[in-house]
């Protein structure tokens, strides 16, 4: 094997090290926000319906991205023709998989303007925050907490729909405090989690295309080296 050969050998063994570990980080974030977000995942699908974030599609890409980075690794270090090409084949595999997907989230947040927010926020869950037997204060409070908004779309909605003083998670106050019209954030939850839709759509879809992009550079990589490994097994000695 030459020098190049060499080269690309280890570069490649280094390129499916790293995606070992991304997989493992992937899996490591699904579960996370899996067991995390499980608590408010009916209140968040009331919202935005199927498009709710895949925790467990993170979890099984993370899986299938740390065996086949794994099998890659050993295909390298034993110089295996068999194990590059069949690790080239799932890579690209993957790697239509999540062109795919980020095709899919790019026209989701095209039309994120589409989804009725307001209607859905609204009336499946702020209109039901006085009710001590659903979970809905608590996730508006989060909601309002987290992303510094009050109401559906400004604070007066609970004046004028609910009939209650305005909670402290509207000003980074105890939830069971009561904040101002003048200290209660500006912006409507509305807004805010409609920003945070795009902006997740968008980051997603970002990841998506530049780890794809990797990915055909270790495909690339990997069927150099199989052919470099084929070519020096006809020519009768082990590379």
């Amino acid at each position: 094997m030459g020098c190049g050969m060499g080269m690309i050998k280890y570069l490649l063994f280094i390129f499916n090290f790293i995606f070992v570990l991304c997989g493992l980080a992937i899996l490591v974030v699904g579960v996370l926000v899996r067991v995390g977000g499980q608590k408010y995942a009916e209140e968040m699908k009331e919202i935005t319906g199927d498009l709710v974030f895949p925790s467990i599609t993170m979890i099984v890409i993370g899986s299938i991205i740390f065996v086949i980075a794994f099998f890659g690794c050993c295909g390298a270090i034993r110089e295996s023709h068999c194990m590059i090409v069949t690790f080239a084949s799932l890579l690209l595999t993957i790697l239509i998989i999540q062109v795919a997907v980020a095709i899919y989230t790019f026209v989701v947040l095209k039309n994120a303007d589409e989804i009725k927010f307001e209607d859905e926020y609204a009336l499946k869950i702020f209109n039901h925050y006085k009710d001590p037997e659903k979970p809905q204060k608590e996730f508006v409070d989060l909601i309002q907490k987290e992303l510094e908004c009050c109401g559906v779309d400004s604070s007066a909605d609970f004046n004028k729909v609910l009939k209650i003083s305005i909670p402290g998670s509207c000003c980074g106050k105890d939830v069971n405090a009561t904040c101002s019209q003048y200290e209660a954030y500006n912006k409507g939850c509305v807004i805010a989690l409609k920003d945070l839709f795009k902006q997740a759509c968008a980051v997603l879809g970002g990841i998506a295309l530049g780890i794809a992009g990797i990915e055909l550079i270790g495909i690339i990589f990997a069927l150099c080296l199989a052919n470099s490994i084929r070519n020096a097994e006809r020519r009768g000695y082990s590379v």
